[in-house]
């Protein structure tokens, strides 16, 4: 989809997602890191336990598809090649804190006068702009200033941050969607342009209902755990089966809950729900405390069956019941295996290969898989340094000891 198009990637883990979504739809990203390789090297897990900077999964997640130079932008030699980089790039990827390229002459005022079709992406935590610009910030600093972490968890409990860095990896993909804008108005105009992203506005952005409940309402959500407001009450979410959990909701769908209670029947459970008229009952009336003895009783009909068993009971009463499956289940879906998602990336460096998620999308025209593993620290200096921009073997070697790259 993007063939054609170079990117320099200076981004630590809070940008890092952006450029692997490029790399996944064609754009040749190289990697820029610092001499010896970038920090997020070490950031964990790391392959059998090992830790070393060639071994971190986190790095082979996050950066499959780019390659790697080193180069040290902060002293005048490095400013000076990677301004003749610039000449040939497209775009820039980086999450410094906002004004420190400004201080090294590298910003995108002064980049975009050797190349006007440059095209800037800063990912910061509070953008380049307002009393925060200059805060450092976590992922769990952004969920938790976002409002999210407020609206997770069990009430009686303390908030709770969602799994991983889902802060970054937001980040990451508003940056390549503004980038794909940027692109587009370029192809128009001639000119880049520079983009500045916010990740704390963009953790804000998934509350997509919460502010409008209090601008409309007055309201404020709570967390409710695994419990969904529903009118008057909540209804339960997520509930416990023999050999785990599956999510379903009890909603004002008669015909799904009278296929639910026929089942049940069918084993002798149904119990009370039998002479329930469900054509007539609204559940967004009843109260939390009127719901729980519908829900007491659907419980025991779930904790007797196992999750592929409720599955199973669900596709053919279309029940719409989801089975919770940890990461084991997920690889070996029949659903993804049939698709042919998941693929085995090699790394010679591990001895071995690793299973990876194979694509963004589907399409006959743009394809959007993993072009290839995570590079290892500098192993496109020779093509880059050496044959692009035409330096010699010593000079690459010099430039090495004075750890310029």
């Amino acid at each position: 989809m993007l063939d054609g198009i170079r990117a320099l990637d200076l981004t630590d883990e809070k940008g890092l997602f952006c450029g692997k979504i490029l790399a996944n739809l064609g754009v040749e990203v190289i990697k820029v890191e610092r001499p010896g390789g970038d920090r997020t090297r070490m950031l964990g897990p790391f392959y059998e336990g090992e830790v070393n900077p060639e071994k971190s999964l986190c790095w082979a997640a996050y950066n499959s598809g780019k390659k790697s130079i080193t180069l040290d932008i902060t002293g005048e030699r490095g400013k000076h090649y990677f301004r003749e980089l610039v000449i040939g790039a497209d775009i820039i990827i980086e999450s410094f804190t906002p004004g420190k390229l400004e201080s090294l002459g590298l910003g995108y005022n002064d980049l975009s006068k050797i190349n006007p079709r440059l095209i800037h992406v800063s990912i910061t935590p509070y953008g380049s702009t307002g009393p925060y610009k200059d805060m450092k910030a976590s992922d769990i600093t952004l969920a938790a200033m976002s409002g999210l972490m407020g609206l997770t968890g069990d009430e009686d409990r303390a908030p709770l941050k969602l799994c991983l860095e889902q802060s970054y990896c937001l980040a990451g993909t508003h940056a390549a969607i503004g980038l794909l804008y940027a692109i587009y108005d370029r192809n128009i105009s001639g000119l880049g342009q520079h983009i500045d992203i916010s990740t704390y506005e963009c953790v804000i952005l998934a509350n997509y209902r919460e502010p409008m409940m209090w601008e409309w309402e007055k309201r404020i959500a709570s967390r409710k755990g695994d419990r969904l407001f529903r009118g008057k009450g909540t209804t339960k979410q997520v509930w416990e089966c023999k050999d785990g959990y599956v999510t379903w909701n009890l909603i004002d769908n008669p015909g799904m809950i009278k296929n639910l209670v026929a089942s049940m029947d069918k084993e002798g459970m149904a119990g009370m729900l039998k002479s329930i008229d469900w054509d007539k009952l609204a559940i967004t009336g009843l109260s939390t405390e009127e719901v729980m003895p519908i829900e007491e009783q659907i419980s025991a009909f779930f904790l007797k069956h196992t999750k592929k068993e409720l599955e199973k009971i669900s596709i053919q009463r279309n029940l719409t019941l989801s089975v919770i499956n940890d990461l084991c289940d997920v690889m070996e879906s029949d659903q993804l295996i049939r698709r042919e998602f998941w693929c085995d990336q090699g790394y010679p460096e591990f001895g071995t290969s690793i299973k990876v998620p194979g694509f963004l999308f589907l399409s006959e025209e743009a394809p959007s898989r993993v072009r290839s593993k995570a590079p290892r620290i500098g192993e496109h200096n020779e093509q880059i340094y050496g044959i692009e921009l035409g330096l010699s073997k010593e000079d690459m070697a010099e430039l090495k000891k004075a750890k310029v790259i």
